[in-house]
């Protein structure tokens, strides 16, 4: 018994070093993969945008941001809140100037897909950081550079003062693009 065990373990060493040892020289060659995912990135190039001044009317600000993603095609909707006396949505006495009309959102080198238009109508209410807001419908844009979208967004958000006996001072809200990649 004892012979059969050291004639089996013989068998494995020589084995075992027939696989370990090779020429004097020797290569392998394995493939590389890999997946490169959507992304999208977003930011305004101003954070604090003057939309000058106001007795009574329609007024807009132009929000540009800049946008670059990995996609030709990128899904856009918009969101803005009224504007607010004192930047105080919780506790302001005065009522806040309403938003008018839908955002306006215009890519540099992009247009709406099938024809569509670029005016986001504001369908659905939403909070920016501590402001009730309303999000406009989301609009598909397709640039017309090569694999990918790296441009500035314009978008124009639109309110209404229209009460002659606002109380005079600054008014302020908040207002947001997103960017959405689809599969």
């Amino acid at each position: 018994m004892k012979k059969l065990i050291a004639v089996i373990m013989g068998l494995m060493v020589v084995g075992t070093a027939s696989v370990c040892f090779a020429d004097t020289e020797n290569s392998a060659v394995a493939k590389v993969y890999v997946k490169v995912d959507p992304n999208v990135a977003i930011r305004p190039l101003t954070a604090i945008v003057n939309a000058g001044s106001v007795q009574v009317g329609l007024f807009s600000a132009d929000v540009l941001f800049r946008v670059d993603a990995n996609k030709e095609s990128v899904q856009f909707f918009a969101a803005a809140s009224p504007l607010y006396k004192g930047d105080d949505p919780k506790n302001s006495e005065v009522a806040p100037i309403p938003l008018a009309n839908g955002a306006v959102i215009q890519p540099t080198n992009a247009n709406p897909i099938a024809g569509g238009t670029n005016v986001a109508q504001y369908v659905l209410p939403t909070t920016i950081d501590e402001f009730p807001a309303q999000q406009t419908e989301a609009i598909i844009f397709e640039s017309s550079q090569g694999g990918h979208f790296s441009q500035d967004v314009n978008v124009k958000f639109s309110w209404n003062q229209s009460d002659p006996e606002k109380p005079m001072g600054e008014y302020s809200g908040k207002v947001k693009l997103t960017a959405l990649l689809l599969p």
